[in-house]
């Protein structure tokens, strides 16, 4: 299956720098010419591409936000929190623009993860990027940060891969072991 990157040479210098949760505008830094289609394979172990990652955190109208324990498929995050729901653009979600392909595989994403997922009852919004380099995960992967905030009355239940999901204040989740993109994505919209 060929998956969504970027060239890590293609991203500005100031956003891979140093590990960081901006909230730069990534979608006015590069576009269709920058992004290609590489065999997840591949793009697993060569750090020279970037795998574009759509990650969204998904708040309640209270203002908590959904956690859950690690123990999905991305078996070198096992035993830590995420407070985002991240997945891989595949070559499946491609639109007419990119970033219509990033909302593509983001929705396919939430589908997947969220049993009753409704997109209607859920308000986007484009925060940010994650850049670390310090993780496995991070060497070949690019956070672009969502945050979904439900619709009064609309609290999503976990599909199989979110078993274990809780929702959780801002002040709780600082308290919980997390995987570094949650730590990040929750400095940037905290």
């Amino acid at each position: 299956m060929k998956i969504c990157c970027v060239e890590t040479a293609r991203l500005p210098e100031s956003w891979i720098c140093k590990t960081t949760a901006l909230a730069g505008d990534f979608f006015s830094c590069l576009s269709e010419k920058d992004i290609c289609w590489i065999e997840r394979s591949a793009a697993e172990t060569d750090s020279s591409y970037k795998q574009i990652i759509p990650y969204v955190v998904v708040r309640q109208s209270t203002g908590n936000i959904l956690c859950y324990p690690r123990h999905g498929t991305e078996s070198r995050l096992h035993g830590l929190y995420s407070c985002g729901i991240g997945g891989h653009i595949d070559i499946n979600d491609a639109q007419n623009t990119f970033q219509q392909t990033v909302i593509a595989g983001m929705m396919r994403e939430l589908g997947e993860e969220l049993a009753d997922f409704r997109e209607d009852m859920v308000e986007f919004v484009y925060n940010g990027i994650i850049y670390e380099s310090e993780t496995s995960v991070g060497q070949v992967h690019f956070g672009l940060v969502y945050t979904a905030s439900c619709l009064p009355g609309y609290t999503p239940q976990p599909a199989e891969e979110l078993a274990g999901m809780e929702w959780k204040t801002p002040g709780d989740l600082r308290l919980l072991k997390k995987e570094l993109w949650s730590d990040l994505a929750l400095d940037l919209l905290l």
